[in-house]
């Protein structure tokens, strides 16, 4: 199989990078520039604002097992466009929001678009079309991804000072139908029955690192989601500036760049090790500023380093746990249980502050970071056993 996948070309590299920035940007990223001034025009509540991402994302969970399928049917280039045509949809159906129904839907159309077009399914397509090879591209790819909020919050705010959000959303609309012109350049190929059949004979292998797989993804972004909505409370908590959430996205885009210029010196098991293995340590840190509030600050360089590199790891991880003909497959099943937590962990880690307090819910934080280090341990034992068998089956032919 390995002779029938492309090679990359920096055209296609950097078209899906700027579609990943710009998708981002005009979904994922839009309620927390737009929030403030919907909430003052319309009197909706910002739990009601908020609530049409986490509906999106919920929809994303629910249209993830159909994703391999789509895929196969109509082909990467196909789906990615479709999606990204249906997140523009959804900004002009926001910006014509005058009933909540309205901007319900509105959002229910953005989820679908999310889950086509964002990271999962781009990688997905990405790995069909470069197989192994698609490692260094979905780097690079993340690192664009990455400066999402770094453009789209500043450019927000500014259209803001100019018109309102209703035309604010529109233009976000139009921005989205640009975008979908970029995705042309990326071929348009469609799994053969073969490979489908192939994978699905292959899918009762490997049950335990599948399963290791989606505990690990899952508890990861339970913990970086939770962590980063409530980042600026924990930082106003200890005194210091709401500012230094900046740190965030520094260490963020730091860390995907030092990816990035590493090439492949790393392999997926390693890097997921050596970035769980970070988590208890940033938290660890975070409980000192009980002592020392500056510490609050590395906290937030270090865990916007490991939230950066945490994408590359979901993304190229299931390429070192099985063949790269099942990862749509594959990670359209064990990304749901991530994708649900996601939606729901804004809410847990606000019910967890209000009951266990600071300390507490760092201490939390801490612990599941431990199980998170330990599921990665797991993979990487599964990894090199993975590569020993097969070893044995290309000595024994």
């Amino acid at each position: 199989m390995t002779s029938d996948y492309l090679t990359p070309t920096r055209r296609v590299t950097t078209c899906a990078g700027l579609s990943q920035l710009i998708n981002w940007g005009i979904s994922f990223y839009m309620p927390g520039t737009f929030a403030h001034a919907i909430m003052l025009t319309t009197g909706w509540a910002p739990s009601f604002i908020y609530g049409g991402l986490t509906l999106a994302m919920l929809i994303m969970a629910a249209a993830s097992p159909f994703t391999a399928r789509l895929l196969a049917l109509f082909g990467g280039q196909r789906l990615v466009m479709t999606g990204t045509l249906l997140i523009a949809f959804g900004c002009f159906m926001l910006s014509l929001s005058t009933t909540k129904i309205i901007w319900i839907a509105g959002w229910s159309v953005i989820g679908i678009g999310m889950r086509l077009s964002l990271y999962d399914a781009l990688f997905a397509v990405l790995v069909g079309l470069y197989g192994p090879a698609a490692r260094q591209v979905i780097s690079q790819v993340a690192l664009f991804g990455g400066l999402a909020s770094v453009v789209f919050w500043p450019l927000g705010t500014l259209l803001l000072e100019w018109v309102s959000w209703q035309t604010a959303l529109f233009i976000y609309g139009c921005a989205g139908l640009l975008n979908a012109s970029l995705l042309r350049a990326i071929p348009n190929r469609q799994s053969s029955r073969k490979t489908q059949a192939h994978s699905v004979s292959q899918c009762s292998t490997a049950r335990l690192p599948a399963i290791l797989y989606a505990l690990f993804i899952a508890l990861m972004t339970f913990v970086s989601n939770g962590t980063s909505t409530h980042l600026p409370e924990l930082i106003a908590n200890f005194g210091l500036p709401v500012s230094v959430g900046m740190l965030w996205g520094i260490g963020q885009t730091g860390a995907r760049l030092l990816d990035v210029i590493s090439g492949q010196r790393l392999t997926p098991a390693r890097l997921a090790v050596i970035t769980s293995l970070l988590i208890p340590l940033c938290f660890l840190l975070a409980l000192t500023a009980n002592v020392a509030p500056a510490a609050i600050a590395g906290f937030a360089l270090g865990y916007g380093a490991v939230n950066g590199l945490m994408t590359v790891v979901k993304a190229t991880l299931p390429l070192q746990l099985f063949n790269p003909e099942q990862y749509a497959e594959r990670t359209g099943l064990l990304l749901i249980p991530g994708q649900l937590l996601a939606a729901i962990s804004p809410f847990a880690w606000a019910w967890l502050g209000s009951h266990a307090g600071v300390d507490g819910t760092l201490w939390f934080s801490l612990s599941l970071g431990v199980v998170i280090a330990i599921l990665a341990l797991a993979l990487a034992k599964c990894v090199r056993l993975r590569g020993q068998f097969s070893e044995r089956l290309s000595s024994n032919p």
